[in-house]
């Protein structure tokens, strides 16, 4: 009866009839089947039932019941050789796992030997459709101990290759637990990405094989290491779907800044054992070369929601390329080890996306400017003629000189009446505990008061990290700095005048006070504020304006910010029984300068009307606020704002807010 079986290999064609050679070689190939049937079948399966459908039904039901069918050889003498078999239904490179679970996990701790290798799909034509795959690996053995090792891992390994031998799924997660060398999570991961590009032709075309090609070669073999193929692939998989999205969205809009976000708990292989994490991925598009996204700058984004949170130490790396659109990947953890809550997670996926925006850096050149020796010396002078008695205080001109890689430095001339006690400049810095360093350049004396109390000139320079001076997108934040410098030279020197901060000393005197005002505003955005600020004009107002006034400003703009959907122009009018204010938001840049010329025309005096602008998310941001006197100029206030949007709405705009 075994003879009854009707074999074909999936590798022959389907008219061999013409080629004698080729069939004689077939058939060769189909009796090496036959053979390895007989071996590893239970007899009954070769019975000879009633009726030849009856024998049919019989073969076919007891071939579903049995198998993946996992079995292996007997031996008699050492050395000799151990032969392992697997029958079951076909999936692609099922053969691949058989043999690495045989040749590597059989005993732990060492590779065995396989001296004959043999895989092969086929039909039972006479049972139907079905393809069979058929595997065979042999090893060869020294001594009996090696048998013994053998056959008391071989059942728990059976049920292991039992469950991988149908599912691609199960076979990966069970080379990923057993480790997988780069090299097969790499080809893992390609078996992946074919997968799913010929499930969803639609989504995953042949760029998503260059986005993995990309990424694996970028990633240092560590990485790779540390993480399973899965891991891997969802990462590979979210980074092309973020680029493709993004490359979609800005060739509607070029200006608009985008940025993708995704978060997910993922675990690491690390040397001392497994460890869960959680992982992020940004996608942004940059609108310039010298733009840039780093570690740090996703790290403090996440730090402002999560204080407690660090990074997984070499897991970040960036996968950029010449389409201006940049991902970036990060592991985070807790110091204290403990997981993040699904609370704190919620709060980065909402949050995160509009922080990380205003996170990113501008490179910039440094300037080459030699100091002007002529302008040092006409301050000095003008500083002298500062000082008419003994009891003038030290007067102190700041001038920012340049910016090294961690370093700032400022230019200060002081000038000041030497007493009996007084000592010397270098002298005072050095005693004195400060993280400044003193450059020394030139002192002088230029004059007396009463013939006896010198006038000092000095020039010195002072270095200072420029750390703790960084703002959310890495640029420098000089008035700080400055006032750092300022509060500094007055801890060391008592009470100075700060010749050339006296505006400056007001409108951070006033961006204080707003900041007060805001105390009880929760997670409104320090940058923003910042940059809002400082764009008010006129300048003098940046030291005049109600910082109750600047504060409803400002709100109005967070509410227009969440309100604004990117489409048309977000319009808001508030009134207060001294102050009215209006805020515009609108992705179209050149509408700031329509409104501008539009309200000069009005001849507000420069102290009743306050403007102030600020880009992010994309959009321009307006606000303004006028506290005119004349009823008049007020109501044409709103007026003139309406219009322009009107006129401007009538060329294909729409409103979205009113």
């Amino acid at each position: 009866m075994p003879n009854s079986l009707t074999i074909t290999t999936l590798f022959e064609p389907s008219d061999c009839e013409a080629y004698a050679e080729e069939n004689l070689n077939h058939q060769l190939y189909r009796d090496v089947i036959l053979q390895t049937l007989r071996k590893i079948l239970p007899a009954h399966f070769f019975e000879k039932k009633e009726t030849e459908e009856a024998t049919y039904y019989h073969q076919k039901n007891l071939l579903q019941q049995i198998i993946p069918l996992i079995t292996c050889s007997e031996i008699q003498q050492f050395p000799g050789a151990l032969s392992f078999f697997v029958l079951s239904k076909h999936r692609p490179n099922s053969f691949r796992f058989f043999f690495e679970m045989i040749s590597r996990w059989l005993t732990p701790g060492r590779q065995l030997n396989v001296v004959l290798a043999y895989a092969s799909d086929f039909r039972l034509t006479h049972l139907g459709d079905d393809v069979y795959t058929i595997c065979e690996v042999r090893i060869s053995l020294e001594s009996a101990i090696d048998l013994e090792e053998i056959q008391r891992h071989f059942p728990l390994l059976g049920n292991e290759i039992a469950l991988g031998i149908h599912s691609e799924f199960y076979a990966q997660r069970i080379l990923a637990s057993k480790g997988m060398t780069v090299e097969d999570k790499i080809s893992t991961i390609q078996d992946s990405i074919a997968f799913l590009m010929k499930r969803f032709p639609q989504v995953y075309d042949r760029e998503f094989f260059t986005e993995m090609q990309h990424i694996l070669v970028t990633c240092r073999e560590g990485f790779k290491a540390e993480r399973q193929p899965r891991h891997l692939s969802r990462m590979i998989g979210i980074q092309y779907l973020f680029r493709q999205n993004i490359k979609e969205a800005v060739k509607k809009n070029a200006q608009r800044r985008y940025l993708n976000l995704k978060i997910f708990r993922a675990f690491i292989q690390t040397p001392v054992g497994r460890k869960r994490v959680l992982s992020l991925l940004v996608g942004v598009n940059f609108f310039r070369d010298q733009e840039t996204f780093g570690e740090k700058n996703l790290l403090k984004a996440i730090q402002h929601y999560i204080p407690a949170a660090v990074s997984v130490e070499g897991s970040f790396f960036v996968n950029k390329r010449s389409d201006h659109i940049c991902n970036s990947y990060l592991e985070i953890e807790k110091k204290d080890g403990s997981d993040f809550s699904n609370a704190e997670i919620r709060t980065l996926r909402r949050e995160l996306p509009a922080n990380l925006k205003n996170r990113i850096e501008h490179r910039l050149y440094p300037v080459f400017m030699p100091r002007n020796e002529e302008e040092v010396m006409r301050n000095i002078l003008i500083l002298t003629h500062q000082l008419k008695y003994v009891r003038d205080i030290p007067q102190v001109l700041i001038m920012f000189d340049e910016q090294a890689y961690a370093h700032l430095y400022f230019t200060i001339i002081l000038v000041r009446v030497l007493k009996p006690e007084s000592r010397p400049i270098a002298e005072i810095f050095k005693q004195t505990d400060t993280t400044f360093e003193y450059l020394n350049d030139r002192t002088k004396i230029m004059g007396y008061i009463r013939k006896k109390y010198a006038k000092e000139a000095s020039v010195f320079r002072l270095k200072m990290p420029k750390e703790c001076f960084l703002r959310a997108d890495h640029s420098i934040d000089l008035y700080k700095a400055r006032q750092t410098v300022v509060n500094e030279l007055t801890h060391l020197l008592g009470e100075i005048r700060d010749y050339n901060g006296g505006m400056i000393s007001k409108q951070h005197e006033l961006l204080l006070a707003i900041q007060r005002q805001l105390a009880d505003v929760k997670g409104y955005d320090e940058l923003l504020l910042e940059n809002f600020f400082y764009s008010l004009a006129p300048v003098v107002v940046r030291a005049l304006l109600d910082p109750k006034a600047f504060k409803t400003l400002f709100l109005m703009l967070n509410e227009g910010i969440q309100a604004f959907k990117h489409e048309g122009y977000y319009l808001k009018f508030y009134t207060e029984p001294y102050h009215v204010f209006a805020l515009v938001i609108v992705e179209d840049m050149q509408l700031k300068e329509l409104l501008n010329r539009a309200l000069q025309d009005l001849h507000i005096p420069a102290t009743e009307l306050a403007y102030a602008h600020v880009k992010t998310h994309g959009s321009m941001c307006l606000g303004y606020i006028c506290c005119a006197r004349d009823l008049h100029k007020k109501e044409q206030f709103f007026q003139v704002i309406e219009q322009v949007l009107m006129t401007w709405d009538q060329q294909g705009q729409s409103v979205v807010n009113k």
